[in-house]
C-alpha cells in the first residue's frame, strides 16, 4: 500500500516526556474496524512516527466499547480473490511495520479486541488491558474467525501461540473461541489493570521495561513439539471443521517452515475458505445480524 501526504494519520498526541499516544478512530464506521482506509491511515501514522520518533508509543481507541472489532467483513465479502489477497497482504505489511518500529509500542486495550484487532495488538511490543471497558463491563478478546468459517489473515496463527500455552491457543484459534477480559488466560497480555483509568500509567511502566528488538513474540520462539502436538489434537478432533483444519495447517507451516510461510498460508487459506458455501452462509448470517 502506498501512502501519500493526502492520507490522514490517526490523531497522535505527544507529551513533554517524549512519549506519544496514537488514537484509533473510524468516524466513517459505527465501530473501529480495519478496512483499506484504516490501513492507509495506519501506514501514514507510521510514516509520521518514523520521521519524528517518540520515546515510546501507546495505542488507544476512541471507542468506549471497542478497541478494534477486527477486519471489515463487508469488505472481505465484496472483494475479488485478487483484491482480497492484496488487502490481506497490505494488512500484514502495515502490522509488520508497527512491530519494526525502534521504540516500544504498547497496545492499551479498554474494549472488545477481536480478530484483526487482537492481531494488531499482538504486533505491538507489549499489551496492557483493563478488566472492564470504559462503560464498566467485561468485554471479549480473541480470534473468532474460525467461528465464521474463516482463519486469521494478519498473523494471528503465528503470534498467539507464542503468548498463550499452545494447547489453549491452538484450540482457541481453531474453534474461534474468544476470552472474557476479566478471565483471560495467562500471558495473553503483559499487564492487566482493574479499570481503564489505570491503563496509561501501566502502559508507560511497561514501555520502560521492553527491548523492541527482541519483540514481539512469534511462533519462531515456540516449542515446536508442543505446538505440533496441539495441532495434531485439532486435526484428529471429530468436532474440527474445514476452518479448524486450515488453522492447524497455518500453525504447523509457521512452526516448521517459518513465520513468512505461515503468513502466506493464512492468506491462501482465508481466500479459499471465503469462497466455500458454508463460510458464505456464515458471513451472510453475521452481516445481516449486525446490519
Amino acid at each position: 500500500m502506498t501512502t501519500t501526504s493526502a492520507t490522514k494519520t490517526f490523531p497522535i498526541d505527544r507529551d513533554q516526556d517524549g512519549s506519544a499516544v496514537l488514537w484509533l478512530e473510524a468516524p466513517h464506521q459505527s465501530v473501529v474496524v480495519f478496512d483499506q482506509t484504516m490501513l492507509a491511515r495506519l501506514n501514514a501514522s507510521i510514516d509520521a512516527l518514523e520521521s519524528d520518533p517518540p520515546a515510546f508509543l501507546i495505542i488507544r481507541s476512541r471507542d468506549e466499547r471497542v478497541w478494534v472489532a477486527g477486519a471489515d467483513l463487508k469488505e472481505i465479502q465484496s472483494l475479488s480473490d485478487e483484491e482480497l489477497e492484496t488487502y490481506l497482504s497490505e494488512g500484514q505489511t502495515a502490522f509488520a511495520r508497527l512491530s519494526a518500529l525502534p521504540f516500544p509500542v504498547i497496545a492499551a486495550i479498554t474494549g472488545a479486541t477481536l480478530g484483526g484487532g487482537l492481531e494488531l495488538a499482538l504486533h505491538c511490543h507489549g499489551i496492557v488491558a483493563s478488566a472492564i471497558s470504559m462503560r464498566g463491563k467485561p468485554y471479549r478478546i480473541g480470534l473468532p474467525e474460525a467461528s465464521l468459517g474463516l482463519v486469521p489473515g494478519w498473523g494471528g496463527t503465528q503470534l498467539l501461540p507464542a503468548r498463550i500455552a499452545p494447547d489453549i491457543s491452538v484450540a482457541a484459534i481453531a474453534s474461534g473461541t474468544s476470552f472474557k477480559s476479566d478471565a483471560m488466560p495467562d500471558d495473553l497480555v503483559d499487564v492487566t489493570v482493574s479499570t481503564p483509568t489505570e491503563i496509561m500509567s501501566a502502559a508507560a511502566t511497561l514501555a520502560g521495561s521492553l527491548e523492541p528488538a527482541d519483540l514481539p513474540r512469534t511462533i519462531a520462539s515456540c516449542d515446536e513439539e508442543m505446538v505440533l502436538a496441539a495441532v495434531d489434537h485439532v486435526r484428529h478432533d471429530p468436532a474440527s471443521d474445514e476452518a479448524a483444519g486450515v488453522v492447524a495447517h497455518c500453525i504447523a507451516t509457521g512452526v516448521k517452515d517459518g513465520i513468512s510461510a505461515g503468513l502466506e498460508m493464512e492468506i491462501e487459506g482465508l481466500v479459499s475458505l471465503r469462497n466455500t458455501e458454508h463460510t458464505q452462509a456464515q458471513l451472510q448470517q453475521f452481516l445481516s445480524r449486525n446490519a
